[in-house]
């Protein structure tokens, strides 16, 4: 998958977990956190897979989405946690990813985690599942800290002995703690109005008024963010439940630094009690694959555990 490909199909928004991990030793001094109301949504996940070009496979509830945010005068958190679980998922893929942006003032800091996968085909997506019965389970670590003028970011690879899923992401995170500290460091300097994470330009792209394009900085490079004209929807209804006001809208992401693209597509309200928040999100990461989350607000929110793989 590409470099945004466990985090895309994702949604802006922060989740309240630890936020100590170090991969790398990078640290930001950051004020006390504010006191601030937390939203908390449930996205189900649905797959398509394309065996031919010329049509495609699909199942739904393949995986799960955690989504929540907290914003507060002059801070804000974002993150989510995003994966498919391997009983339902086809193939019995096991992908996830985690990300946390911490915006306090001027000083901004980001934690993800992120299975690590390069298939180009369906083929290669099977020969992954029958090797990884035997292998070591990488995982991609980055932290990245931001104070307005200048980002650094820090990567690494940690090999896990177990395939750890994504409701074992305190398992993983403690084993990034622990892990080698010959990371990967990157230093940029931010120009004026660059946005301190992916996850905080996409929330801002959801308030009025909407810079076109935005640009922000994701693991030491920056990318520019732009959005097509919306669709204005009356009444958005999913299944049995009407959401109210909503528009739809697609996004495309630019690296400045080697111009690759990345295009995505998410429906998200506008006025009452959703506003502002994603009710649709569709990604295809590969050409072979199509992903899509939709809120299921109705449902149990997924718990994380601490135990061994199950």
């Amino acid at each position: 998958m590409s470099r945004h490909a466990a985090f895309i199909a994702a949604i802006a928004g922060a989740i309240v977990l630890q936020s100590d991990a170090r991969a790398g030793g990078v640290s930001a001094v950051l004020p006390p956190a504010a006191q601030g109301a937390v939203e908390r949504y449930h996205y189900s996940i649905s797959a398509r897979v394309r065996p031919l070009v010329v049509f495609w496979i699909g199942r739904s509830g393949v995986g799960d989405a955690v989504v929540t945010r907290r914003r507060a005068a002059g801070e804000a958190s974002y993150s989510v946690l995003i994966g498919s679980d391997p009983d339902r998922a086809p193939l019995r893929i096991n992908r996830w990813g985690y990300i946390e942006e911490e915006i306090r003032g001027s000083y901004a800091r980001v934690i993800g985690v992120m299975s690590q996968s390069d298939e180009d085909s369906i083929e290669e997506a099977e020969a992954h599942v029958r090797a990884s019965k035997a292998e070591r389970h990488p995982f991609k670590v980055i932290e990245a800290t931001a104070d307005g003028d200048e980002a650094r970011s820090y990567v690494t690879s940690i090999a896990a002995t177990q395939d750890y899923t994504v409701r074992h992401l305190s398992i993983v995170l403690d084993l990034a703690r622990r892990g080698p500290s010959d990371a990967r460091r990157r230093t940029i300097r931010l120009p004026a109005g660059t946005r301190s994470g992916f996850l905080a330009a996409l929330d801002e792209a959801m308030r009025p008024p909407f810079v076109n394009p935005m640009r922000y900085v994701y693991d030491g490079r920056l990318y520019e963010l732009r959005r097509t004209p919306v669709e204005t929807i009356p009444n958005l209804r999913i299944a049995d439940t009407s959401y109210g006001p909503a528009v739809a809208a697609d996004f495309l992401i630019t690296s400045a630094y080697d111009g690759e693209r990345t295009r995505f597509s998410m429906t998200y309200g506008t006025t009452g009690p959703f506003a502002e928040v994603p009710l649709r999100v569709v990604y295809q990461p590969r050409w072979w694959i199509q992903v899509e989350l939709t809120i299921d607000d109705g449902a149990a929110v997924p718990r994380l555990t601490d135990g061994a793989v199950r």
